[in-house]
């Protein structure tokens, strides 16, 4: 039985009896996690606004015999208002959310996508693409967690890509020149030079400057579709989130 602190994001609140929240926390130290947060739903909890979904707090917990550690204090550090003022803003950052949620076994730490979705919540927050910033930490948390392929040369051949169109095969997780191309697995998709250009420079760009250079059209299309490919692929669960960021693209 212990009390400890963390900074945490998180990545999902529900009810839970009269006036209790589950929640499911992503720390900086301790990965993530489930934890409850006992009276959070009474209008005089210290609690209440301090641990609302897709917030950054300062959190103390205490672990004990339960799976579920519980919420003695916290202390809200940005709430990031500006994300629900716009649809596509928010469903990117619950998709965000969902791609942790399902990437990241429990308790497994990981400050640098601690610091990549902390940076994209701030840039979604700031105004800059949603699309952009979703699409330039969402290719960054595939990366950490080992679920992408070398995007700077060609499978095949081994030398780096100079023309397009890429052929990606999701299903062995290669890339192919177009000198290279050839039939493989029916989880094929080709993109541009210029996504791939977009792509290799979100790998390696400070998360801060998430979102400053837009993507736009095809583009956009080709790296949307190739992002949840992969997730997809690698998952074998749709994201919860992905529907209500379908039905805002459509609207568009």
């Amino acid at each position: 039985m212990a009390i400890y602190h963390d900074q945490v994001i998180t990545l999902r609140a529900r009810a839970y009896r009269d006036h209790d929240t589950l929640l499911t926390v992503f720390g900086r130290k301790n990965g993530k996690f489930g934890a409850i947060a006992k009276g959070a739903r009474r209008p005089k909890s210290k609690l209440t606004g301090q641990i609302n979904p897709l917030s950054f707090s300062v959190v103390t917990f205490y672990h004990g015999r339960s799976n579920l550690d519980t919420v003695t204090e916290a202390d809200l550090q940005q709430g990031f208002p500006r994300i629900p003022e716009d649809l596509e803003r928010l469903g990117w950052a619950m998709v965000l959310a969902d791609v942790v949620d399902q990437l990241w076994p429990e308790r497994e730490p990981s400050e640098e996508s601690f610091l990549v979705l902390l940076s994209a919540l701030d840039a979604l927050n700031a105004g800059r693409s949603a699309a952009t910033v979703g699409l330039a930490a969402g290719f960054r948390f595939l990366a950490i967690a080992g679920f992408a392929p070398d995007w700077n040369q060609c499978s095949a051949c081994h030398e780096p890509f100079t023309a397009g169109p890429i052929v990606c095969d999701v299903e062995l997780g290669a890339l192919y020149c177009p000198n290279c191309r050839a039939a493989g697995s029916p989880v094929q998709q080709r993109i541009s030079l210029g996504s791939l250009r977009s792509l290799q420079y979100w790998l390696k760009e400070h998360p801060k400057k998430f979102g400053q250079a837009e993507v736009k059209g095809t583009m956009k299309e080709e790296l949307q579709e190739l992002f949840f490919r992969y997730l997809l692929h690698e998952t074998a669960r749709p994201l919860k989130s992905y529907d209500f960021l379908a039905n805002i693209n459509r609207l568009q």
